[in-house]
């Protein structure tokens, strides 16, 4: 069964809430990003690879051109780290829900028949939009679970 749009678009503001509230309580851990880094990373990717390959999708799709092809690419982790290492977790908070505001607000706009955009991923192979959709959810979660990971 396919996840609806609109239960996608709750999914992706909640996420974000759920890693904005488990960064609150983060441990800090040596050798890991602390809590706003990591933040500041998902929403770097929010507005950097999600949006503009949703974006890449749909000009495809409404040109009638074949599925565009991406291929594995996240932001420079040394960047991140120095854009964000200063910032405080309010801040990293803020750019998170703002970056992800910005795709949801994008999303919203689509019609129904551009939900079935496709593209062509290196790892995740053909995929539509929902199917890219649920890779940032999955994204979400892995950089979530940094947050609360504590190694005894």
């Amino acid at each position: 069964m396919a996840i609806s749009p609109a239960v996608l678009l709750v999914e992706l503001i909640m996420s974000a809430d759920r890693m904005v509230q488990s960064a609150q309580n983060a441990p800090k851990i040596e050798g890991e990003w602390p809590p706003a880094v990591v933040l500041g990373h998902v929403s770097q990717v929010d507005e950097q690879v999600w949006l503009p390959r949703v974006t890449h999708m749909l000009e495809a799709h409404d040109s009638g051109q074949s599925a565009p092809q991406f291929t594995w690419w996240e932001p420079d982790p040394t960047a991140t780290y120095d854009t964000f290492k200063d910032m405080s977790l309010e801040q990293a908070s803020a750019e998170l829900m703002a970056g992800r505001t910005r795709l949801v607000t994008y999303l919203r706009g689509l019609e129904p028949n551009q939900w079935a955009a496709q593209g062509v991923h290196d790892t995740f192979g053909q995929i539509d939009v929902p199917a890219l959709l649920i890779e940032a959810l999955r994204h979400d979660e892995e950089h979530r679970a940094s947050l609360v990971l504590t190694l005894d």
